[in-house]
């Protein structure tokens, strides 16, 4: 049995003999974290012509080249990265922070839609603001109208009197009240 670090660079041997296609299929982040935890170890060879069967390799590297595998395959269904629980705690916590950041990012993701929704209601706001000003402009006009006709009628009783006494009594030695 090999250690860990030991395991992880046999895996690596494998990953880089993968055409170009199937290894763009895993994570950067198992990839990333395959190479900053592996351990060199020049007794360890992998044949690109020989099949894995026929080659010596540990236990361990087939675990871990069967969790690379399904979740290669959970990449390929829905597109969502590594699954977590079938990476198990071979990958550590490496992995299991990228997880974290997917969760979070799936949040913002979340939260920046809905923001956009928001901001796509403040156009209707300051158009609603923007007619309950005018609005409040044609009741400030209509008050200054009306106290405008006011005053005209208010003018025009004031005068009432003299236009009555004019009218009703032609002599002028009587004097009114206001005058």
């Amino acid at each position: 049995m090999l250690p860990k670090s030991k395991v992880l660079y046999q895996v690596k041997l494998i990953l880089d003999c993968l055409p170009e296609d199937e290894y763009k299929l895993i994570s950067p982040e198992t990839i990333n974290y395959i190479n900053d935890n592996f351990e060199y170890d020049a007794n360890i060879s992998i044949d690109p012509n020989i099949p894995l069967e026929n080659q010596k390799i540990d236990d361990k590297t087939y675990e871990m080249l069967d969790k690379i595998v399904k979740s290669t395959e959970t990449i390929k269904k829905d597109n969502k990265g590594i699954n977590q629980s079938e990476m198990g705690s071979d990958l550590d916590d490496g992995v299991e922070a990228n997880y974290n950041l997917r969760e979070e990012n799936i949040r913002l993701e979340k939260l920046v839609e809905m923001l956009e929704k928001e901001n796509s209601k403040i156009p209707k706001a300051k158009d609603l603001i923007s007619e309950y000003k005018e609005a409040l402009k044609q009741r400030e006009d209509e008050i200054e109208k009306l106290k405008k006709d006011n005053q005209d009628l208010y003018n025009c009783i004031q005068r009432l009197p003299k236009i009555i006494k004019k009218i009703f009594i032609k002599d002028l030695n009587i004097k009114s009240l206001n005058s």
